[in-house]
């Protein structure tokens, strides 16, 4: 008997899943105040309960199938643990009904870009592709479509890798780490172990260069940095190919897209192209394919986005920075792209994340630092010089932002930190924030 732990989104893709297939189960949920009426009404033949889980259900269950917010540490799961219980997660049901190829990608950062940009060389290409996991819809939900995929594309995040056990993905890649959810994780190493699982049993493990000897695998190894490459080095290494004059993406000495055809310029979309190349590997994709891919992808929304130009000053959203990396990473890319200085507005809530790293990325053409929400104090903390502004809220930093900036600057949505202090998630942040700054520079001020 499997019980359906957190009745979310994943949660409520489980418990369909069982349905089609139809297998018994159990459903609970921490909060008690939540309304689950509906789903008693979709599903009347599962066993609901909310708030306090029954004592008796941990000797009824022999699997217990956890939502990714829940953590295997929660207290109201040892015993689970205690009794010798499986307890899995939707992707691990998941890989476990799957015979099609997998492409597999997880990381600090990028990831959704990665994914995405995936799915579109292997569409392309002629593949029929599934997109899924922790991007757009969950993994289950591809198994219940009337539609047959020859691949299966997967956003993974550390949590969901947590309780996966079975995946044997044709490449998976792990594409950075940088400290995040240091709340959930007891220690760094702690969250770089969840997110290597995702190479085990892997065919191809694509990883930045100088990473393999953290990873433990050897075979079929695909290395992806911005070193350049020579007609010497292995076809392994994914990076910078001079031909003709231009500096190209490509692998040992193949030159694959001239990166001046890339629509989005700056180092770190440069990485994800290298990633999406090397995942692509086992697929035989065409070059020109990926120059098709990567000359009309100009980005998803909420990730280094200019959202508005006006008075030669570039506002970018960058609300899916909810880590130090991620922002540290945009900091890097707008900066090769404006003549002027950098205005930051972060904040948020901080995930107990060390934010030192931005202090010294900050060191140079930075006119302001303005910090909002829950954490904002403790972010300051970490500089010792530069012009550093607190503020309450968001719409409040916008408005410091428009005063101070001049033409040639741009300022920086990228707050470092989870956004549930003042939203409801990264996209609401986002859409405030363009909502705000288009009334800032349009009325001057904010209604």
């Amino acid at each position: 008997m499997y019980l359906v732990a957190g009745l979310g989104i994943s949660g409520q893709s489980v418990l369909r899943y069982f349905e089609n297939q139809g297998e018994p189960c159990y459903a609970f949920d921490t909060r008690s105040d939540l309304d689950i009426a509906p789903l008693q009404a979709q599903y009347p033949h599962v066993t609901f309960a909310t708030g306090t889980l029954p004592s008796d259900w941990v000797k009824k269950v022999d699997s217990l199938v956890l939502s990714p917010g829940i953590a295997k540490s929660s207290e109201w799961v040892k015993p689970f643990l205690k009794a010798g219980k499986e307890v899995i997660g939707d992707i691990e049901l998941f890989a476990r009904s799957v015979g099609e190829p997998i492409v597999a990608i997880t990381g600090s950062n990028g990831k959704s870009t990665v994914t995405t940009l995936v799915a579109e060389a292997l569409h392309k290409a002629g593949y029929a592709v599934g997109v899924g996991g922790n991007i757009g819809e969950p993994a289950l939900e591809l198994l219940t479509e009337d539609k047959e995929f020859d691949v299966y594309v997967l956003e993974l995040s550390s949590f969901q890798l947590e309780t996966t056990y079975s995946l044997q993905a044709t490449s998976a890649a792990l594409l950075n780490i940088s400290e995040d959810h240091m709340d959930r994780y007891d220690s760094l190493e702690a969250y770089i172990q969840a997110k290597l699982t995702i190479l085990n049993n892997a065919e191809w493990a694509v990883i930045p260069k100088g990473f393999q000897s953290v990873t433990g695998v050897t075979l079929n190894e695909l290395h992806f940095s911005l070193e350049s490459t020579t007609p010497l080095m292995q076809s392994h290494d994914y990076g910078l190919v001079q031909k003709n004059g231009q500096v190209w993406l490509g692998w040992g000495a193949h030159a694959a897209v001239p990166i001046s055809q890339m629509a989005q310029q700056g180092v770190h979309h440069q990485l994800n192209a290298l990633a999406m190349m090397a995942l692509c590997r086992p697929f035989q994709v065409p070059d020109a394919v990926f120059a098709s891919v990567l000359r009309n992808f100009k980005g998803l929304p909420h990730r280094s986005q200019i959202i508005a130009e006006q008075n030669q000053i570039q506002w970018i959203n960058d609300s899916k920075g909810t880590n130090v990396g991620a922002t540290l990473a945009a900091i890097t890319t707008t900066l090769s792209m404006i003549d002027g200085q950098l205005i930051l507005i972060a904040g948020g809530v901080g995930k107990e994340a060390d934010f030192s790293s931005l202090a010294q990325a900050l060191t140079h053409r930075c006119r302001a630092i303005i910090l909002f929400g829950r954490d904002n104090q403790q972010i300051a903390d970490v500089f010792s010089e530069g012009d550093v502004q607190l503020v309450e809220t968001l719409s409040e930093a916008i408005q410091l932002a428009d005063q101070q900036a001049l033409p040639g600057d741009a300022v920086l949505f990228s707050p470092a930190c989870a956004s549930f202090d003042q939203f409801k998630n990264y996209i609401d942040r986002g859409e405030c924030f363009e909502r705000w700054v288009t009334q800032q520079l349009e009325n001057g001020n904010m209604e």
